[in-house]
């Protein structure tokens, strides 16, 4: 019986093995990827035009363009669009409409554009500061999305929304853990919404990949010593400046640690586009698959037990400023009464010469 079993598990697996591999082919289909300066984007990009995909790319930057129109064929239409502006996001759809072959739509549409944010505290972030990660990574998915969505349903296409594993465990993330979090409520909804239409959404779930977003200065460093500087005297002494430190240390540490492999990405977003049975969510990374997604099934208790015990998440300094304080206190006294002393010696001699 158990040998029996056995076999029809061996079988059942082989199969769904065999049907993940069954492909509609990306040659000749119609594709909008979003931020394509650098990471994910650039690489998805380039990689669908090498198979013969007709490639709308995206970018925000002239150099990003250009760099990426010479190494491509012409089948890659690179098109400038900030997803911060809604006008940007209107013009972009009205070259798509203009290149795209009479009666054709957008198989694809990849939400890929986004920003790290700031980690740490949230009490060390204002309002404009969760306001930009919100607009780029959440609200401009949600808006490039609502633009582009006729031709996307025209065809009964794949929309693909980049996430992160950090959604699934958010700890110190900051503004990019609320935005992912959304992310992952809107794709959930969306899908939903568009089952009647026979267009499909997926989710991709990457853990920490080395991209132009993991650049340890410019994505942590400087915003954490931006964070220190407007702090109230009351908020560095709780938290003390050892604290931004470790903050700037942990994430030197996962920016130079972080994967290298940035195709395992790129072919999850490959396979959810082009796979005649694709998942509806992807996570990428050996941490995301078998730590974080499976720990998000924990009683809340649990799970907060293990991030708050395991999580290499820095801890306040509470009253290391005033101890620094003190310490500088007693050395300010402690000048001052050697020079009293110096003084009473020079007026003994001064006495006793007289």
């Amino acid at each position: 019986m158990f040998l029996i079993l056995a076999l029809i598990s061996v079988g059942i697996a082989i199969l769904f093995w065999l049907l993940d591999r069954v492909t509609l082919g990306p040659k000749g289909r119609y594709v909008l990827i979003t931020g394509c300066d650098t990471g994910f984007g650039n690489a998805l990009a380039k990689s669908l035009d090498r198979q013969g995909c007709n490639v709308f790319a995206t970018c925000l930057t002239p150099n990003g363009a250009k760099t990426l129109e010479e190494c491509t064929s012409d089948r890659l239409h690179v098109i400038m669009m900030d997803v911060l502006k809604s006008e940007s996001i209107k013009e972009a759809f009205g070259e798509v409409q203009k290149k795209l072959p009479q009666g054709s739509g957008l198989w694809g549409l990849v939400n890929n554009a986004g920003v790290t944010g700031n980690v740490g505290y949230y009490d060390w972030w204002t309002r404009d500061d969760f306001r930009r990660i919100l607009e780029v990574n959440l609200l401009g998915v949600i808006e490039v999305t609502n633009v582009f969505l006729p031709l996307v349903k025209k065809v009964k296409g794949r929309i693909v929304n980049m996430s992160s594993g950090i959604a699934l465990a958010p700890c110190s993330a900051g503004g990019y853990a609320i935005s992912k979090v959304g992310i992952e409520t809107y794709s959930d909804c969306l899908r939903l919404q568009l089952h009647h239409f026979q267009t499909s959404v997926h989710i991709i779930e990457p853990s920490f990949f080395q991209t132009d977003g993991m650049q340890r200065k410019k994505a942590f460093d400087d915003p954490l010593e931006r964070a220190w500087s407007r702090m109230s005297k009351e908020q560095q002494d709780a938290y003390g400046r050892s604290c931004i430190d470790e903050f700037k240390q942990l994430y030197g540490e996962i920016s130079k640690t972080a994967d290298t492999r940035i195709h395992l990405v790129t072919d999850s977003i490959e396979h959810a586009l082009f796979a005649k049975y694709p998942w509806k969510r992807y996570p990428v990374g050996g941490l995301i698959r078998f730590v974080a997604r499976p720990g998000g099934f924990l009683p809340s208790f649990i799970g907060d037990f293990l991030r708050y015990n395991f999580v290499p998440f820095p801890k306040p300094h509470r009253g290391q400023i005033r101890r620094e304080d003190a310490t500088r206190e007693q050395q300010s006294v402690n000048g001052i009464l050697e020079g009293l002393d110096c003084r009473l010696e020079n007026i003994q001699r001064d006495t006793k010469s007289d």
